[in-house]
């Protein structure tokens, strides 16, 4: 080393490094943190996928069987490096396994595959090439060499901040992009001001505040002052949504630290973002909401040229044919049309980066002529915004597909002077779709709107959503097959559908007697208003159905206003209110075919499925007639099978013509609780006045509907034990149940009230 100085000798000694060490001098990955919620896995033996990360080799997860895994969430995009896994009994046996990663929980991609462990009790590393970006890390387990358990007793990842996330920096905001459920005064847009001495305040548990991005983004965290921070805490919720429709909470029951100045609130990044919204819970002191400034972190959305524009019919075809996970089709104002339909087949967007069919301006890009849309075998699609006015094919088709939304578009296909279902849901591995904020009519030609027509294999699309829409102008009359919206058919109403139809407006809706058709089974059909229209709600087949909280409002002139008609098994129908109808508002039938007590009789025929089923168990409760020309019917003296175990309890019927309850066969109907007022209490001189008391409710009208006054005798007279009514037909909270739909209160603004066309349909909030 003779003649070398020393800053020579430093530099040598810093060559070697690099030379053995590629990496000496660079940024180290380092461990990323995992909280134990972000931890999951296809099974365990009780022994639960948290332990992994808990810092305890003595705690493990555990799975037997080839191809169970456990997944990580990391908290945002990340770099990945390196894993490393202590295995239980490490040291005495080998595991072998795959390490796989993810962007969007949908599309794995291995990264080492047929790994085997070494035999070593404590951590061991599994290098591989890094991968950027990684939001989600999985290790599918193949068992080890005794026997067929996957057993990790702690996972460590390593990596570092993706070199594709850019800089979180803060939103510019403008006071018009704020808005809120209600303020004092002090205005939304004092949050966005830059000034801490003003704020935005609103009393009561749930009030809200809103933020409009824009744009797509990625939210990384927000800044909140709240007034009088430093003496008082605030509780709140804090949600994000691409469409100002559906919200997701990413925080709830939020509590801030006494301080008052700017408050940071932390979580994992959320893409796909267009609204931040705030939902207050009041504050240590009261329930006011008040915040002084907000301030909203994140980035602009990473790929702009995922949105294509359009504006001729091959654009569109090709756009769809090239639309991956997170494209945006833009339509331009105009008509699009073609000899056959548009076809989405196989193209699956993610729960945050959906394939979206929009139009630019809303109900201006026309489907017309011979077109249709058709979404087959696909997932995580949105058409937004279109106009169908297409001629003799269903307008919009979902088939096999999953995690639709249909929202916002208009439905106006002219006559045919046939049959044409306008909305179609079938296929097999239909489920959890979304139909809402559309307008449908007019509509003369037979079929319904909207059809459920099942997979072939007797099973109907389960976990849908049907809401927010808007049912008009369906007619003239016909007997039978112009349903506004037919859940099932006799063929599959049998099998389960969990699906929800709820927070719609049906006007005028003089189609036929079902405007809506429930022929499959547990369904919830609740808060819907129908408003003078022919027809009413029909449980036709299928069993464990709910209706609830719905308003019928009748004008008392045009015939066939009906409310609610019922066959099958365990139905329950409670807090409806029915006014100025003249059919009957409630009507328990008698069937023609009996499925028996179990409701599931071996090996149905056709023609046994298509019967009207005896009804069994039914449970009428909590409801509220008023001014109608009936009451509530039981059964149909010229079919063979009458009502059995049914319960008609605290009802008000207050009409002043017809029969109030009025039982048209001899069953072992249940009745307590009741009351009726006005006419003909009941046709069964044996029915005493605890089962049906005939005295007057003493209504008083609050914002055009009768409910009691405070000298009602219903008034915590309800009896009986019937758990699942826990509120009234004003979603307020039930206490010493009150006979009726209507639990007495002095309030007079509600969460559940009739709606009109302006709260539903494309343009309503």
């Amino acid at each position: 080393m003779k003649g070398i100085g020393r800053p020579s000798v430093w530099l040598l000694i810093v060559l070697m490094l690099f030379v053995m060490f590629p990496g000496a001098g660079l940024a180290a990955d380092a461990k990323l943190t995992i909280p134990a919620a972000n931890v999951t896995a296809s099974a365990d033996d009780g022994n639960v996928p948290a332990n992994v990360v808990d810092g305890n080799l003595t705690t493990r997860w555990s799975a037997s069987g080839d191809g169970q895994w456990i997944k990580f969430q990391l908290s945002a995009d990340a770099k990945v490096s390196f894993i490393k896994i202590a295995f239980l009994n490490g040291d005495t046996r080998t595991s072998t396994f795959d390490i796989q990663t993810s962007v969007d929980n949908v599309t794995f991609t291995t990264v080492q595959s047929g790994i085997t462990s070494a035999l070593s009790a404590g951590l061991q590393t599994f290098d591989f090439p890094d991968v950027d970006p990684v939001r989600y890390v999985r290790i599918v387990g193949h068992g080890n060499s005794a026997n067929a358990w996957n057993s990790y007793t702690e996972v460590e990842i390593y990596g570092d901040v993706s070199a594709a996330t850019p800089t979180s920096t803060k939103f510019a905001l403008s006071g018009s992009a704020v808005a809120a459920s209600a303020d004092d005064g002090n205005v939304p847009a004092n949050t966005v001001d830059g000034d801490q001495a003003t704020r935005w305040s609103a009393s009561g548990d749930g009030q809200w505040i809103r933020f409009d991005l824009g744009g797509q983004a990625t939210v990384s965290y927000i800044k909140i002052a709240f007034l009088n921070g430093d003496t008082r805490t605030s509780t709140f919720d804090i949600q994000t949504s691409p469409d100002n429709v559906t919200y997701t909470t990413v925080q709830s029951n939020v509590t801030s630290a006494l301080a008052a100045g700017l408050q940071t609130f932390d979580f994992a990044d959320v893409s796909a973002v267009r609204y931040v919204r705030i939902v207050g819970h009041g504050n240590s002191a009261n329930a006011w909401n008040s915040y002084t400034e907000v301030e909203i972190y994140g980035y602009a959305s990473s790929s702009p040229g995922n949105e294509v524009a359009v504006s001729t019919s091959a654009q569109l075809a090709s756009a769809i044919s090239n639309a991956t996970a997170g494209t945006t089709i833009v339509l331009a104002n105009g008509t699009y049309s073609q000899s056959g339909p548009f076809t989405v087949t196989g193209k699956n967007g993610t729960s945050t980066s959906p394939i979206r069919i929009k139009a630019a301006n809303q109900g201006m890009a026309i489907i017309s002529g011979g077109a249709s849309l058709q979404i087959s075998n696909s997932s995580y699609i949105v058409v937004e915004g279109l106009k169908f006015t297409n001629t003799g094919n269903t307008a919009l088709l979902l088939d096999g597909s999953n995690h639709i939304q249909v929202t916002r578009n208009k439905f106006a296909l002219p006559a045919t002077g046939g049959g044409l279902i306008w909305l179609q849901v079938s296929g097999v591995n239909s489920h959890d779709n979304r139909i809402d904020h559309n307008d449908f009519g007019n509509k003369s030609d037979t079929e319904p709107l909207i059809a459920y027509q099942g997979d072939n294999n007797g099973h109907i699309s389960q976990y849908d959503v049907i809401e927010y829409n808007y049912f008009h102008d369906v007619g003239p009359w016909v007997d039978n097959g112009k349903e506004t919206i037919r859940l099932g058919l006799s063929g599959i109403s049998l099998s389960n559908g969990y699906n929800t139809i709820q927070y719609n407006v049906f006007e005028n809706c003089d189609g036929e007697p079902e405007i809506v058709s429930v022929k499959s089974s547990n369904n919830t059909v609740r808060y819907n208003t129908f408003l003078t229209s022919k027809g009413g709600l029909t449980s036709r087949h299928g069993h464990q159905n709910s209706f609830y909280g719905n308003f019928f409002l009748g004008d008392g002139v045009e015939t066939e206003e009906a409310g609610i008609r019922i066959y099958g098994n365990d139905h329950k129908i409670y807090n409806n209110y029915m006014e100025k109808l003249t059919k009957e508002p409630i009507f328990i039938d008698s069937g023609n075919y009996d499925g028996g007590t179990s409701g599931y009789p071996a090996n149905p025929s056709a023609t046994d499925l298509a019967a009207q089923w005896k009804v069994y168990r039914a449970l009428v409760v909590n409801n509220t007639i008023v001014n109608s020309a009936l009451g509530i019917t039981v059964g149909t003296a010229s079919k063979t099978y009458a009502p059995q175990d049914s319960v008609i309890a605290n009802n008000i019927v207050r009409n002043t013509t017809g029969t109030l309850y009025k039982e048209s066969v001899t069953s072992n109907t249940t009745f307590q609780g009741n009351i009726g007022y006005g006419s003909t209490l009941t046709n069964n001189a044996s029915r005493t006045s605890a089962q049906i008391n005939g005295v007057d409710p003493q209504f008083t009208t609050v914002n055009g509907l009768q409910k009691l006054s405070a000298t009602s005798p219903a008034i915590n007279a309800a009896v009986g034990s019937y758990p699942f009514v826990t509120t009234d037909m004003d979603g307020e909270t039930r206490s010493a149940n009150d006979i009726g739909a209507d639990e007495r209160s002095s309030s007079t603004v509600f969460a559940n009230r009739p709606l009109t066309s302006a709260d539903v349909g494309p343009l309503a909030p």
